[in-house]
């Protein structure tokens, strides 16, 4: 069973691989590929993941390693392969089901598009990205693939990149992350140069998953305290950017520009579950600070609270969703800084099929069928129907002791109610809806909600919960939602984003000038008037004058003076004399001779 796992999870890497390569080959090479055996191929592929990660996730026993070097320098060894265990099991098989019915959803989305066969080339490409970084064993080949995952997605935002603001989102989307990349590959530096210097074992310097536990211990007990929590905020940095959270957040409004099946992909298991994956990974190193976990936790709620915030005050749909996204995963944020890892993880598969049920949804909405069924993923969004109680529910037993995580727990249930049954509203008001229905496009959004049902059968009894006061926050939320469109009232909310706009204005510019004029006194006032730093600016100044002048400058003229005699030796060689030429050969010949006769002696002299 262990090789059956083992070849399975090869495949579910390899496969999207191998169609990606094959599509983008075919075009490049002028080879005429049916868009049917494309959209095939693509399909299979996901099926087929979700498939075998399912399979594989029913008949793991134990954690399996299967690493071979990639990279060898001396007696370093950097390893590449597989980490299987049930969560990047889990992980994956989500991923993969959600990727399944976005691609079905795809066909139809994009059968005007001329450059579809490349839609799917990258999606395929992008499974194979989130796949590899779910099965990585160690730090250094998920830091490959995360980075790889954050060029597809690059790729996918800015599809159109004939569009300006689509392009211009999709850099600034990837600018973004790169603050994450830089603060966790630095982090990663860290940790192994200790493990280098300190562990007596080098096998540790990959950060390997499976030693995480002993990387844990060793970098606790040989480093200061301020040191362990740098590489600790470092690597929170790198999860805090990857999953939107604050202040990095503001990247998932760009990405708003990709095209819907991309956003719904985005924002549900794949791109986004990257950061909150690898804080899973490295619990092991910040349970041994519980300040650590503070950090975590109340990154996540504050998160929570400002992105409801502003999504309750937005009035594009698309956006809204982005910021219920980044505020969602805060909350998840919340279950890891308080070790509940399986309400964290109940949290994030209720939160995939919903996301992207809502997401599809968005397409075709003034549709009598779709609107309705963004309406029940709304209310199991909120958490009153379905998955989403059990998952808002299950995660506040954790934190129901901590009097102010729960009250801002709460306010942010009220507001993710207030803010989905308004945009609802927003959607169809004045318009009217039709009975007409895509079987193409809505059969995938259907089986969404259907998983979202399943999974809350699925889990409701295997977890302990209680219906408590999140619950009827959600339902006063929608309560006053409904009350303010009665009393029309709820156009008039829509104008709060000028609030926020003035605020912007009037205190946040203040705050800016304040902070420039402060910087400006110093410079003229301190720097400008020192003349210490004046004398050593204009020594420094002079230094590289003289540098320049003597040391440079003489040594390109001797090197051209050098080439130029060089070449009049060469030419004066070259006198078409045969006998000069024998000459020369001859004492080259005779220079080597002595040369190996002298080599020869010094050698027998040594031998004896």
């Amino acid at each position: 069973m262990t090789d059956l796992i083992l070849d399975n999870v090869s495949l579910i890497l390899l496969l999207p691989l191998w169609i990606f390569l094959i599509i983008m080959c075919a075009r490049f090479f002028a080879v005429y590929v049916n868009s049917r055996i494309i959209y095939a191929l693509t399909i299979l592929s996901s099926f087929f993941g979700a498939l075998l990660c399912s399979v594989s996730l029913s008949n793991l026993d134990n954690v399996i390693d299967f690493t071979m070097p990639f990279v060898k320098i001396g007696k370093f060894s950097l390893e590449f392969g597989l980490h299987i265990d049930k969560l990047s099991l889990i992980v994956a098989l989500v991923l993969f089901l959600v990727s399944f019915l976005v691609q079905i959803f795809s066909i139809n989305y994009m059968k005007n598009e001329p450059k579809k066969y490349r839609f799917f080339a990258y999606l395929n490409m992008f499974n194979f990205s989130m796949a590899g970084l779910l099965f990585s064993p160690n730090m250094f080949q998920m830091y490959f693939f995360w980075e790889l995952v954050g060029v597809m997605s690059y790729l996918l935002i800015g599809f159109d990149y004939k569009n300006k603001e689509k392009s211009e989102a999709s850099r600034r989307v990837f600018l973004m992350n790169r603050v994450g990349d830089t603060a966790l590959i630095a982090s990663i530096i860290f940790t192994s140069y200790i493990m280098f210097e300190y562990s007596g074992n080098l096998t540790f310097t990959t950060l390997s998953f499976t030693d995480m536990n002993a990387i844990s211990t060793i970098l606790s007990a040989y480093t200061s305290t301020p040191l362990y929590y740098l590489i600790c905020i470092l690597f929170i940095i790198g999860a805090s950017v990857k999953s939107a959270q604050f202040p990095f957040y503001t990247w998932l409004q760009d990405a708003m520009e990709a095209k819907l099946p991309v956003s719904a992909l985005l924002h549900s298991a794949t791109m986004v579950v990257a950061g909150i994956f690898l804080l899973i990974r490295l619990v092991p190193l910040f349970t041994l600070e519980e300040h650590i976990l503070t950090i975590i936790s109340w990154i996540g709620i504050v998160t929570a609270l400002i992105c409801s915030v502003l999504a309750s005050v937005e009035t594009h749909p698309k956006k809204v969703l982005a910021y219920s996204t980044s505020a969602n995963l805060g909350l998840i944020f919340l279950a890891v800084g308080y070790l509940n890892i399986k309400a964290a993880l109940i949290f994030l598969i209720a939160h995939a099929f919903i996301k992207s049920m809502l997401f599809l949804a968005l397409d075709n909405k003034e549709n009598y069928v779709n609107y309705v069924t963004f309406l029940l993923g709304g209310l199991s969004l909120s958490g009153l129907i379905f998955s989403g109680v059990v998952a808002k529910e299950f995660l506040f037993t954790s934190i129901e002791s901590n009097l102010i995580f729960s009250i801002l727990y709460c306010i942010v249930a009220f507001m993710t109610a207030f803010y989905i049954m308004r945009i609802a509203i927003v959607m169809v008001e004045d318009k009217k809806l039709v009975n007409r229905i895509n079987i193409s496009e809505y059969a995938p959004i259907a089986f969404l909600f259907l998983l979202n049902i399943i999974f809350y059968f699925f889990i409701r009894g295997n977890v302990s919960y209680k219906v408590a006061e999140p619950f009827w926050a959600a339902l006063v939320g929608w309560a006053v939602v409904y009350l303010l469109h009665i009393k029309n009232l709820l156009t008039k909310f829509s104008d709060t984003p000028k609030l926020l706009e003035k605020f912007y204005n009037n205190i946040l510019t203040k705050i800016y000038e304040f902070i420039s004029c402060f910087a400006n006194i110093i410079e003229i006032k301190v720097f400008s008037d020192y003349k210490p730093l004046i004398w050593f600016a204009k020594f420094d100044v002079k230094l590289i004058n003289w540098v320049e002048l003597n040391i440079m400058n003489r040594a390109v003229l001797l090197t051209t003076d050098f080439a130029k005699k060089l070449s009049e030796w060469n030419g004066k060689l070259q006198s078409r004399n045969v006998q000069n030429y024998n000459a020369y050969a001859f004492i080259i010949l005779t220079v080597v001779l002595c040369l190996v006769i002298i080599g020869y002696s010094i050698m027998i002299n040594q031998m004896s």
